[in-house]
């Protein structure tokens, strides 16, 4: 089904966007879920411990990754609607090569320094060997789970959500049945996990380039050479995109080796279990903030103005009630929850008190993510890169240097909720300052 973004209605636009999105980011968040649960319970702490420590690597990635594809998408929905398809393609090719050249590096450097990366990252020597032996074949395979978020985006703006959803689901299925067969059924341990992930996102990755293979697809592949001035328009509207799931990889590494000074490797494990859990929140205000840029950024090369607003005021009214709904369930559930991953009394108690503090700012969280993606979608780069770098880089590094100090463990869960809340102080002050600039 095909939509009309100039003249459906915002909020049939919003739910038919916004749902498959969110859907299909929960997809990913269950495998990712049930990886941690299949690591949890076959490993141990130690394999959560080792997984958080390796995933910043992968995160690197996913960030460029996300870059590309958000930075692209959001020109080829303008192009398209100027109706320029030439345009349109030429940043598609451009957003491909970007990720496969990005790999390329990438993965050449992780390999050459792979021990120097792993003790940088903050492993001790006990898990030394579980983190490599995920990171290594997590590297190795992330060129698909490149080429899937980014092309994952360029197939919901190009008005198919549903098959953007199904992409993610496809790998999800992929990625349990393989966790269940090679950590439970062949003991592969730690690189199980990772051939897992590997193997469900190329399938994910094939299924979303055959779109493009479709008769009645008009975004192609085509020879061009590089044009900088292209690179530079998608690198701009991407760097937001960039920073906050970037923001992910910084975190965590400041985080586990404060955690190591202050508790050990069980403060690890469990900062290990609150960051696949707050994984599942962050992609449902990713799947909102996706689903309103194709949206907006239609409507605003169409000039619409009325309607960019309307999509902005929507997504934040969405967003409250996830948010509240979210805060309920962490407060009365969180427990329960934490006890998924692991059984330990000591590691449950502790993860479940930072989940709950973690988790204090999400209303602040989820209209940090709309605002930004609001900005990504028009464009308006050095307003959503001054959101993303502070909230990504500036304040949960001043956060997690000073928080801890006075209040200890605490503090480190504090970090995140102040860098959250710090960041929507600073939307709403660069919006009453540049509210004729922003919107028209």
């Amino acid at each position: 089904m095909k939509f009309d973004l100039e003249k459906d209605s915002i909020s049939k636009l919003f739910f038919n966007f916004s749902f498959p999105a969110v859907v299909g980011m929960l997809i990913s968040a269950f495998y990712v879920i049930v990886d941690g649960i299949f690591i949890g319970r076959g490993i141990g702490g130690d394999g959560l411990a080792a997984i958080n420590i390796a995933y910043p690597v992968i995160t690197l990635a996913i960030s460029l990754s996300l870059m590309f594809g958000i930075g692209g998408a959001t020109v080829i929905s303008i192009k398209q609607a100027e109706g320029d398809i030439l345009e349109v393609n030429k940043y598609f090719t451009h957003m491909v090569m970007l990720n496969v050249f990005s790999y390329l590096i990438i993965t050449t450097f992780v390999l050459l320094f792979q021990n120097k990366i792993i003790v940088f990252l903050g492993s001790s020597s006990n898990l030394f060997q579980l983190v490599k032996q995920y990171m290594i074949p997590g590297i190795i395979f992330s060129i698909f789970f490149m080429l899937s978020i980014s092309l994952n985006a360029v197939v919901r703006n190009d008005n198919s959500p549903n098959y953007a959803m199904l992409s993610m689901g496809i790998g999800a299925v992929t990625n349990v049945l393989l966790d269940a067969l090679f950590i439970i059924k062949f003991n592969w341990g730690m690189t199980g996990a990772a051939y897992a992930t590997g193997i469900a996102q190329m399938a994910s990755a094939i299924f979303l380039f055959a779109y493009f293979f479709k008769k009645d697809s008009k975004i192609k592949l085509i020879k061009t050479s590089f044009d900088p001035k292209i690179l530079k328009r998608i690198l701009l509207n991407g760097f937001p995109s960039f920073i906050l799931e970037f923001a992910v990889a910084i975190i965590t590494i400041l985080f586990n080796s404060t955690l190591m000074t202050l508790t050990g490797e069980i403060g690890v494990a469990a900062f290990s279990i609150i960051a696949y859990i707050f994984y599942v929140f962050r992609m449902i205000f990713n799947g909102l903030a996706q689903g309103i840029q194709p949206i907006v950024s239609y409507n605003f090369g169409a000039k619409k103005w009325a309607r960019v607003k309307a999509t902005l005021i929507l997504g934040h009214k969405i967003s409250l009630l996830v948010s509240i709904f979210i805060l309920i369930l962490v407060y009365f559930e969180g427990s329960i929850i934490v006890e998924l991953f692991n059984g330990n009394l000591e590691l449950v108690k502790l993860a479940t008190r930072g989940l709950i503090i973690y988790s204090s700012a999400m209303i602040f969280l989820g209209a940090n993510f709309i605002n930004i993606s609001f900005l990504q979608s028009m464009e308006e780069a050095t307003f959503a890169n001054l959101l993303s770098v502070g909230r990504s880089l500036v304040f949960i590094t001043i956060g997690i240097f000073t928080l801890p100090t006075f209040i200890g463990v605490d503090g480190v869960w504090f970090s995140l909720p102040f860098a959250d809340f710090m960041t929507f102080l600073t939307g709403i002050f660069l919006g009453i300052k540049n509210k004729n600039k922003i919107i028209k």
